[in-house]
């Protein structure tokens, strides 16, 4: 009697199907191709592609088809054992058996030596090793689902910018998505930025205090000493701004420190400090080149600070799940700072993080844990080795001949 198949088992034939799989995996390629040409950005390919309905649909019918494959192997894996067993004909033998001139229980001792895991009923013996092997595909399956969880779970999330002056705070942003303004919960306040940029190069031109004609330029920059023309005493550049073109020096008489001289040009020209004798202007200079940004800020709730930080590039300030980013920074025309940050909250990161970990060590175990089974068949003279999982192709017939050599007491 011929058993039809119910629409239940096709269904599930179908999901576990490895040709949908395979069509699943080729249209979402072809789809990125053309979602990733060059200009796709300008064409709004990004939304018209990787933002639409049909996309999602297709990722998650991978999702159906890979979480069936996963149930799939996940059953079989916990009914090995048993089928294993009952796949073992005791009667017949098979042409690829090996045959031990030894009874079953002598060889126990050896097999759990080598870490063979043996499992006896009646007559029927089976030794398996490398068990967490057989899980590695299992995991890999299990981490991508958790992985594509964690990119659906970020879509509670949000991306959102904000310009806040030093001094000022602010609990609004500008969401992305929505494109229009939406709470934080918590309010920001800039305290303090700074910005650091490599050792500028510039010149500095020393003018008799009466007049503007030039004495002397030199080249140098931050850090750097030079000496005073004329007199005993040099200068240090300790800073120059090259926003403000403000220069500030520490006067020196041999190493005694006699005090600060800063000059400004531009706007706000001016000088002031200790008196080197002539007057002291930057008078030019390199493009600066950027090191690092610091913004101190106050996270401030119902009127108090519960959070003080800086935030510098690729160091976000992170509170209540919102990682808060600085973007950007400029200068307006009245001298004040203003900083752009970016606050992001995707509560999807933990999925994705924990589903990577967890895809190396599925990756891991199935290629570096070989899963090994063969099964033991007594007779009343001898066993007889039978080779069933692990032991396929030349490697694996290797490892069986090795095996079989050792019970044997033919090999170390």
């Amino acid at each position: 009697m011929v058993l039809r198949p119910t629409i239940s088992s096709k269904i599930a034939s179908f999901c576990t199907s490895p040709k949908v799989t395979l069509f699943l995996l080729l249209a979402l390629a072809a789809v990125s191709v053309f979602g990733t040409l060059e200009g796709a950005a300008e064409q709004g390919r990004y939304d018209l592609y990787y933002q639409s309905l049909w996309y999602r649909l297709l990722l998650a019918a991978l999702a159906v088809n890979l979480a069936s494959c996963t149930l799939k192997t996940i059953r079989r894996n916990i009914r090995d054992r048993s089928r294993f067993m009952a796949a073992m004909d005791e009667g017949r033998e098979v042409e690829a058996d090996t045959v031990i001139e030894r009874g079953r229980q002598a060889l126990f001792p050896q097999l759990e030596a080598q870490g063979y895991r043996l499992s006896v009923s009646g007559d029927r013996c089976l030794a398996e090793r490398g068990r967490p092997g057989r899980w590695g595909s299992t995991v890999v399956h299990c981490s991508c689902l958790l992985i594509m969880a964690g990119a659906l779970a970020s879509e509670l999330g949000f991306v959102g910018t904000r310009f806040i002056y030093v001094g000022q705070e602010d609990s609004r942003i500008l969401d992305w998505k929505t494109q229009s303004e939406r709470e934080l919960g918590f309010t920001v306040r800039l305290d303090d930025f700074r910005a650091q940029y490599y050792p500028i190069d510039l010149q500095i031109t020393a003018y008799p205090p009466d007049s503007r004609d030039p004495l002397h330029t030199w080249t140098t920059r931050e850090g750097e000493r030079f000496d005073l023309a004329g007199s005993k005493l040099s200068a240090e550049v300790v800073s120059f701004d090259p926003f403000t073109q403000e220069l500030h020096l520490k006067i020196l008489r041999d190493e005694e420190v006699l005090g600060d001289y800063r000059a400004g040009v531009g706007e706000h020209t001016y000088h002031e400090g200790v008196d080197a004798g002539v007057v002291l202007y930057p008078t030019a200079f390199r493009d600066p080149i950027l090191k690092q940004t610091y913004s101190h800020v106050t996270i401030v709730e119902d009127g108090r600070a519960v959070h003080q930080g800086e935030i510098s590039i690729n160091h976000p300030l992170v509170h209540r799940g919102v990682s808060i980013y600085q973007t950007a920074f400029e200068r307006d025309k009245f001298g004040f700072w203003y900083v752009g940050f970016q606050f992001s909250r995707d509560p999807g990161k933990p999925l994705v993080w924990v589903g990577c970990v967890t895809l190396a060590l599925g990756l891991l175990l199935a290629f570096a844990v070989p899963y090994r089974v063969f099964a033991i068949v007594s007779t009343r003279e001898n066993c007889r080795l039978r080779a069933i999982k692990g032991f396929n192709g030349e490697a694996g017939r290797l490892a069986f001949e090795q095996l079989t050599a050792r019970l044997k007491g033919q090999a170390p």
